[in-house]
């Protein structure tokens, strides 16, 4: 595919043209920026002890660090080694089985840092890509600062072992694609050029399955421009739409034939029960990311930018920039809604990344159209350069301080599997739900994971049909952990035993766990306030 960059058009104002005229300091470019939050993430990783480098991960990132482990291992698709799952994004995944199959313990983790700065770097060329087409690579930077805040602390988009990094670097070529081929409807854009922009929203969609959403829009927008083009709408379609289309039909093929459900069982499990509308996933939509422990409310502020964009009415690559914009948060809050009508679970940080990038891409148009000093602009840039890895750099200083209490619980992850591998019976399955990643990855005793995120669709069945307790002791669970402060609801049948209910998260499919004072084997606390708690799981008492 070809994506050398075009010779950037006239910009469409005299002020437009005195920046484009003016050579942009190689310190301005979002590609420097990158490499440097590059360099400081790498050296958190590579400097800090064992314990407090898996705390700069989420949680969930280890599902997916075990599973490719199994994979590179020859176990096949697996997070426990008893059961198969599919519960991850494919590419990501892909992505990740090479750098287990030769790494493990810190090198691994320093492995996947590694890749997540090349994704981030690259992601930054795409930005100063976009900053050239449209002739304002200065306001371009400017505006991708709280993409590259994010991106690299907080929720961390490239390096929280998260699919976020490679989706928001496809989401980037795509848009850089979009501004070079003048909305896709450049003279030389036929089907060939059709089919090499659909391969870049497959690599998208298969990034993250939810992609779909921005995708379509995309679609609805291009085949608008098509036909106002005079262009034949039909034909480059079909070609945008074929490669896509294939990927996700053979995506649905193989999970049907390996794991006997089309979807994933992540998605499925968050499903189950919902109904009605989840309020609560809308306002996080509005106020996240959260950095620092602090809401953002980029959200807010990416609707209020892309809708300044459009009212704007810029022409041009600009324009394109903002139109691709509102695509992307247009995409972003349809994701949004369909979990708040689809699930009644919480949404995570890596949820998020579409307002962000939607600043970024519309902002421009913004500044452009009511703050239109050029010498404040670039002070202005060179200003949030300087913030940016200022919050990177104090941001680094502390997650590496161990105790931190978002990633407390993952930091003493290593340390309390291995006081469970010292527990008998040796070797026996424990079940778990929330907070289940770091110490599942760690653990040398397979782990059933209770929320179903990286089950078995047979999984799913159980706790749909009530059957989860059956499903635990086929596998020979000896034990229950669990991570939180929850004292449980007192059992009236059993007298010094308490109820759990799992999953904990949303109000689905639920079941109850019965575990007894007498019967518990360890209490170690956590940084957070919470505790990691293990129980000697009894079967008579859970049928």
């Amino acid at each position: 595919m070809r994506t050398s960059a075009r010779p950037t058009p006239a910009p469409d104002r005299p002020l437009a043209a005195a920046e484009a005229r003016t050579s942009t300091p190689v310190w301005l470019t979002a590609t420097a920026v990158a490499c440097v939050l590059a360099i400081i993430r790498v050296a958190m990783v590579v400097f800090s002890p064992y314990s407090t480098a898996v705390g700069l991960f989420d949680d969930d990132a280890f599902y997916y660090f075990g599973v490719a482990g199994h994979i590179a291992a020859g176990d096949g698709s697996t997070f426990n080694g008893l059961d198969p799952t599919n519960g991850y994004h494919p590419l990501w995944l892909l992505i990740l089985v090479p750098v287990f199959s030769i790494t493990n313990g810190k090198t691994a983790l320093v492995a996947v840092t590694l890749v997540s700065s090349a994704l981030a770097i690259a992601s930054g060329r795409q930005i100063d890509r976009i900053g050239r087409f449209t002739g304002r690579p200065v306001v371009t930077t400017l505006c991708a600062a709280p993409l590259l805040i994010l991106g690299a602390a907080g929720p961390s988009f490239w390096y929280s072992g998260m699919e976020t990094g490679l989706l928001l670097f496809a989401l980037l070529w795509l848009a850089a694609t979009y501004l070079r081929t003048d909305g896709f409807t450049a003279p030389a854009f036929g089907p060939a050029a059709a089919r090499n922009a659909g391969v870049i929203a497959a690599i998208a969609v298969l990034a993250r399955l939810d992609t779909v959403f921005p995708m379509a829009v995309l679609g609805v927008v291009a085949i608008t421009g098509w036909v106002r083009a005079g262009k034949p709408w039909l034909k480059l379609t079909g070609s945008f739409v074929a490669v896509p289309a294939v990927a996700l039909i053979a995506y649905v093929a193989v999970n049907q034939w390996l794991f006997h459900t089309p979807l994933p069982v992540s998605g499925q499990a968050k499903a189950l029960g919902g109904h009605g509308v989840n309020v609560d996933t809308i306002g996080q939509f509005l106020t996240s990311p959260v950095l620092f422990g602090q809401s953002t409310y980029l959200g807010a502020i990416g609707i209020l930018v892309v809708l300044g964009a459009l009212l704007a009415k810029s022409t041009g690559h600009l324009g394109l920039a903002a139109r691709f914009g509102a695509v992307v948060l247009a995409g972003g809050v349809l994701t949004v809604g369909y979990y708040a009508f689809t699930s009644t679970w919480q949404l995570w940080p890596w949820y998020f990344s579409s307002a962000p990038l939607a600043v970024a891409l519309a902002g421009p148009s913004v500044v452009d159209r009511w703050a239109r000093w050029v010498p404040v602009r670039k002070l202005g840039a060179a200003a949030l350069v300087l913030l940016v890895v200022a919050v990177v750099g104090a941001n680094a200083v502390r997650a590496t301080r161990a105790n931190v209490a978002r990633s407390a619980f993952i930091e003493d992850g290593p340390a309390v599997a291995a006081q469970i591998d010292a527990l008998t019976p040796v070797n026996e399955p424990i079940a778990m739900g929330d907070r289940a990643g770091s110490l599942g990855y760690h653990l040398h005793r397979p782990l059933v994971h209770l929320e179903g995120l990286v089950n078995s669709a047979d999984y799913l069945d159980a706790l749909k049909n009530g059957t989860v307790h059956r499903f635990l002791a086929d596998r020979g669970v000896a034990l229950y952990a669990r991570g939180d402060s929850d004292p449980g609801t007192p059992d009236p049948a059993n007298p010094g035993c308490v109820r759990f209910t799992e999953p904990e998260q949303g109000g689905g499919t639920k079941v109850q766990i019965v575990v007894c004072d007498r019967d518990l084997l360890l209490t170690t606390p956590v940084a957070d306030g919470t505790s990691y708690r293990v129980w000697r799981y009894r079967v008579d008492l859970n049928r």
